[in-house]
Parts: C-alpha cells; sequence; structure tokens
C-alpha cells in the first residue's frame, strides 16, 4: 500500500506547472517593466522602435513595387516583413530576439498598408 501512495503522489504536480507558469510570467512582466521603466530599457526599446521603422519603409517600397499587390494576403505580407528583417539584421548585426520583435512591430501593420495602397486606386 505504502508503494501505491507513493506512486500516487509522484504523479500529481499540479502546483509544479502553476509555479512555472507565475515565475515565467513574472519574468516576463519584469523585463516589460525594464523596457518601460528604466533608462536603459526605454532606449532599447527606442532603437527597436527605430529599426522596425527603418524595416517598415523598405517593406512599404517592396509591397507598393510589387505586381502582386492587389492579391496579396496578410501571410504573403508577413512572409515578405520576415525576408525583409532577416537581411536588416544580417546588415546591422541585429539579435535573434530584436529580429522577431521588430517582425511583431512590422507584420502589425497589415491593415495600415492595405489601407494606404486602397487611398491610391
Amino acid at each position: 500500500m505504502a508503494y501505491y501512495r507513493f506512486i500516487h503522489l509522484s504523479n500529481y504536480r499540479p502546483m509544479g506547472t502553476f509555479k512555472k507558469g507565475l515565475f515565467l510570467g513574472g519574468l516576463l512582466g519584469a523585463g516589460l517593466m525594464w523596457l518601460s521603466v528604466t533608462k536603459k530599457g526605454k532606449e532599447v526599446r527606442d532603437q527597436i522602435l527605430d529599426h522596425a521603422a527603418h524595416v517598415y519603409e523598405e517593406v512599404k517600397k517592396n509591397v507598393l513595387r510589387s505586381d502582386q499587390w492587389k492579391k496579396m494576403n496578410k501571410n504573403q505580407y508577413i512572409k515578405m516583413v520576415k525576408e525583409t528583417v532577416d537581411k536588416y539584421a544580417i546588415q546591422n548585426g541585429l539579435a535573434e530576439n530584436v529580429k522577431n520583435m521588430i517582425v511583431k512591430v512590422v507584420g502589425s501593420q497589415w491593415e495600415k498598408m492595405k489601407e494606404m495602397h486602397g487611398d491610391k486606386e
């Protein structure tokens, strides 16, 4: 009976996953707080946004130059963003996590890009 009880208790770990989630959530919150509150965090955030602005301008030129623009969907736009960010990251020596953040920022501009092109038609 003691053996059964040991197996039963060793398989029961709901608080373990809760604690992991709580810990990871705390780390994420601390990172976001660092980007928002500290002087260095604000500098890093501003640098990321500057990089994103450069990439967005390049993507905008490429998209509007493309013959496929009218048929382009969001997935194709994101693919173009990723390709542009990859090239930009190599030229500017950006880390992988910075690249990912730039892809998210520029990728979120899909609706703006559609509206802008719609005004020109």
